[in-house]
């Protein structure tokens, strides 16, 4: 029987609901600041979460609408974007997902290694992690950003960089993420891979099915995680066991 060694956490929609109440809101009031008639619906930011990266996405609507922006000019909108986002999660408007603590702190008991590996900027990641992980910042081993790899999920790097950094073996180690991409960017650097439905998620999206197993959220005592597919839950709950479960099971096939 493989043992859980390490866990690999995504942040945005993953450990927090960052995107359509967070990142989605800092970029417009930049592009209000840039005097830019961009105004990202709701609708049309789910379908530009398809691009990894804050950059990128700038980037690839600029290529989309056939804007004149330069590649300078874009790199300056991501850097107002920052500020808007640091002042909103200031605001205690960014709130930590459900279960989300109290695995934490299970995977912390049974000295699982903990890393965040996001393709979020460290400048928009800091911030948030010391407004809402600040207290919990000491059970992670080890941070991976936007900064830290060429190539950002649905590309393998950032993950492949995770398994190094934790002198684990890819048996033994579990990425937790919300995201089509973030799924095959986990698989791709052939790790289990746990999905749980961003906050977000209707029930008209197409869900990836690549993950070892999908929830619609880690879950707790008062609202029991329910299990989309994959592996059964043993308990109510996304806990050690059941991601135990799903590595044995993975190593299985």
């Amino acid at each position: 029987m493989q043992e859980l060694k390490a866990v690999f956490w995504d942040v945005d929609g993953t450990i927090a609901d960052t995107e359509l109440c967070g990142h989605r809101v800092a970029f417009n009031l930049a592009f209000k600041d840039y005097e830019l008639d961009w105004n990202w619906n709701e609708k049309e930011y789910l379908e530009l979460l398809k691009v990894s990266g804050g950059l990128n996405r700038i980037i690839h609507y600029r290529n989309q609408i056939h804007s004149k922006l330069t590649d300078s000019q874009c790199t300056k909108i991501q850097s107002r974007k920052r500020i808007h986002y640091e002042k909103l999660i200031r605001s205690g408007e960014i709130k930590v997902r459900e279960g989300v603590i109290r695995l934490i702190n299970e995977l912390a008991n049974f000295d699982v290694g903990q890393f965040i590996v996001t393709t979020s900027g460290r400048h928009s990641l800091e911030p948030f992690l010391e407004a809402s992980l600040s207290s919990h910042l000491k059970y992670f081993s080890g941070i991976i950003t936007y900064e830290d790899v060429c190539k950002h999920k649905p590309f393998p790097d950032a993950y492949n960089l995770a398994v190094q950094l934790s002198k684990k073996s890819e048996v033994n180690c579990l990425a937790i993420e919300d995201s089509t991409i973030g799924v095959q960017a986990a698989k791709a650097a052939n790790l289990s891979c746990l999905l749980t439905l961003p906050p977000w998620t209707s029930s008209k999206q197409k869900i990836t099915t690549k993950a070892n197993a999908c929830v619609h959220s880690l879950g707790n005592i008062n609202n029991p995680s329910r299990l989309i597919y994959g592996e059964r839950l043993i308990s109510n709950n996304v806990d050690y066991e059941y991601l135990t479960a799903i590595i044995n099971k993975n190593a299985e096939n």
